[in-house]
């Protein structure tokens, strides 16, 4: 991957009016050192030895102005945070020519004055494991922030612009990032301390919370625990983890067989019961058939006898005036026969058991009732 310049990112384009690009250069001008700000979080700030170069100001002059970041009209170091204090030390001595310093500044956004800073620290000075890791932290932030804000294109993946900038391989670059996400205060304290190294820290970032504080109490109690060692224990939990799973895999996979052999099952009750009442029905469609038949074989007999019946009675001329009750009951049973299939069986069975009835107390009752039938007044 070609390298990634700050002044790539500086010729964005941006989403603020106004802002130049970085070709346009810088400026010039000539501020007050007690007028420019130090940078809200520098990165690497050492601020050691400022007598010694305020003194060689005064011997041979500042050769490098120190480069500034003009945001919403306030001026913030880039570079040069050493060479300001210098200033500020010649200003306080009483050397008068120091109230006013010749600067270089560029009008830029928050975020791309963060990554200006951030690129610069990662290639112009050491810095130790944990500032790596927090550049790595800060720069990621800085970028998405300069995406949303300025209308930053990043091409690529974000991890691998970031070790571009920050002239680190993306593997270490991965590795920090675990780090940022993933490792509890304590480890962080550590590894700033210089009592951790990055892979250590890579390693016990892994491991759950209550594991990591209890490396990182060890190594602030002077224990010297390896990196291997921590890749051990990680390794060791992974394969319990894997362990674990498998049998949670295990656990889920009889359960859910136990489950489909319950379902199969109570399918397979839920047919057979189908199946039964579908017999069952079949059946009672069938002997409600042959009963029906049956009826209506009986009702047929009894309804030609009552026929008969009245017949006869025609044949007499006796008159419907002077029917008897079983005359009438025969000619009323006869009528509602003929309606036999518009009613229910249970009135088919009751029906049934009057024709059979009138079959043979006609002849019986007749007789008597048409010998009677002088006498008897309806």
């Amino acid at each position: 991957m070609a390298k990634f310049g700050i002044n790539d990112i500086l010729n964005a384009k941006t989403k603020a009016a106004g802002a130049p690009a970085a070709t346009e250069g810088y400026k010039e001008i000539y501020l007050s050192p007690y007028e420019v700000k130090a940078a809200p979080e520098n990165t690497h700030q050492n601020l050691e030895n400022i007598e010694e170069l305020a003194d060689s100001f005064l011997h041979v002059g500042q050769e490098q102005p120190t480069v500034l970041a003009r945001i919403k009209g306030e001026y913030f170091i880039i570079d040069g945070h050493r060479r300001n204090a210098a200033n500020i030390l010649n200003l306080e001595r009483g050397h008068k020519e120091y109230e006013k310093v010749l600067y270089r500044y560029m009008d830029m956004s928050e975020a791309m004055y963060e990554l200006r800073l951030l690129a610069g620290n990662g290639y112009t000075q050491p810095l130790t494991a944990y500032e790596k890791t927090r550049l790595v932290e800060r720069t990621k932030a800085a970028l998405m922030r300069a995406k949303e804000e300025d209308g930053l294109e990043i091409q690529g993946k974000m991890r691998d612009l970031i070790a571009a900038m920050l002239n680190e391989s993306s593997t270490n670059v991965a590795r920090m990032e675990s780090i940022n996400n993933n490792a509890t205060p304590e480890v962080k304290e550590q590894l700033k301390s210089g009592n951790m190294g990055i892979t250590a820290a890579y390693e016990a970032a892994k491991l759950p919370p209550e594991e990591q504080k209890a490396i990182a109490d060890k190594v602030a109690a002077g224990e010297d625990i390896r990196a291997k060692e921590i890749a051990a224990k990680v390794a060791e939990k992974t394969a319990d983890k894997a362990a674990e799973d498998a049998e949670q895999a295990q656990r889920d996979y009889e359960k859910q067989q136990e489950e489909s052999d319950k379902e199969i099952e109570k399918a397979e009750r839920k047919r057979e019961e189908a199946e039964e009442k579908a017999k069952e029905a079949e059946l009672a469609a069938q002997h409600a058939k042959v009963l029906r038949e049956w009826v209506k074989e009986s009702v047929s007999a009894a309804t030609k006898a009552a026929a008969d019946a009245v017949l006869k009675v025609s044949e007499t001329d006796t008159p419907q005036k002077d029917w008897n009750n079983t005359e009438w009951v025969v000619f009323t049973a006869r009528e509602i026969m003929q309606q036999a299939d518009k009613v229910s069986e249970d009135d088919l069975y009751l029906l049934h058991d009057i024709m059979i009835r009138c079959q043979t107390e006609p002849q019986d009752a007749a007789g008597g009732g048409r010998a009677d039938s002088g006498t008897n007044e309806h």
